[in-house]
């Protein structure tokens, strides 16, 4: 009589077994066999993350995150412009400064983000009196700008 529980006991764990761990046709059809037995279960397992709308209430829409900003080719054309800037600064630093903020601004315009925080570009006339430190700081915030807006 022992002998006889125990292997019925065995045999329901591997049918159970089965269930949770065979491929997706074998819970299909014991769900079927069964009356609609675990069948959110069994969409869990197979996707591999539980049911967006399991949590909210019933008739809501699960959140879903923004897509990225940027794609990883914009930051590959902003690093590569970047890297050009400043190579640039060395040799002519007005000509890498202004540069860099018509490229941010163009860039970030034809992407819809607005520019309004953008430091300025120095100016033909009157700013030739600027130092090369001040336009390496103007170069630097022009750089925080679109570091930041490009990592929303």
């Amino acid at each position: 009589m022992v002998v006889t529980v125990i292997i019925v006991l065995v045999v329901i764990a591997a049918l159970v077994a089965m269930f949770f761990f065979g491929p997706a046709g074998w819970r299909a059809w014991a769900a079927g066999t069964f009356g609609g037995l675990s069948t959110r279960i069994g969409r869990f397992i197979d996707s591999g993350r539980a049911d967006p709308g399991a949590g909210s209430p019933v008739g809501a829409a699960a959140a879903t995150p923004p897509p990225p900003r940027f794609t990883n080719a914009d930051r590959a054309y902003l690093d590569g412009v970047w890297k050009h800037v400043q190579s640039t600064f060395v040799s002519n630093p007005r000509v890498a400064v202004t540069l860099a903020h018509s490229t941010a601004e163009g860039f970030f315009t034809a992407h819809g983000v607005p520019t309004d925080g953008l430091p300025e570009a120095p100016d033909g006339g009157a700013s030739d009196a600027e130092d090369t430190e001040t336009l390496r700081l103007r170069l630097l915030a022009i750089k925080t700008w679109s570091d930041r807006e490009a990592a929303r």
